[in-house]
């Protein structure tokens, strides 16, 4: 038990110091925390700072969108963040699996996410399972 706990850890503490997996953390926790704001256009400014052009654009021309993409759903929790876990798809370079416990559903909800490097950062440029 102690050896499956320990290289759990260390599996996480590897994600941990991955520079795309911080701004995945640092996106669905600006973006979670933004929808509970009384200013409307809070998220769209946090998309267009963690987004590239090319999903931004992907997502406005997509009339048949029912729910956000990111969240796979048409409201929030805050609660989703103490749930949240973020980890590397080992085998698909560049993607990264992100999911949280819904409260109501009591189920995982689960993206896939291809992030790219522009410049000095990192930037989510597809969404693999909306």
């Amino acid at each position: 038990m102690l050896i499956f706990l320990s290289s759990y850890c260390l599996g996480q503490q590897k994600v941990s110091n991955d520079s795309a997996a911080t701004m995945l953390k640092q996106f669905y926790s600006s973006y979670i925390a933004s929808w509970d704001s009384p200013d409307i256009k809070k998220s769209e400014l946090i998309k267009k700072q963690y987004c590239t052009k090319k999903i931004l654009n992907r997502i406005a021309d997509d009339e048949e969108l029912d729910a956000d993409p990111f969240l796979q759903a048409q409201d929030t929790d805050i609660d989703w963040l103490k749930t949240l876990v973020i980890s590397k798809d080992t085998q698909k370079p560049n993607v990264y699996i992100v999911s949280y416990l819904d409260n109501y559903t009591k189920k995982r909800i689960v993206n896939k996410l291809l992030v790219i490097k522009e410049g000095q950062k990192y930037k989510i440029d597809d969404i693999l399972t909306y």
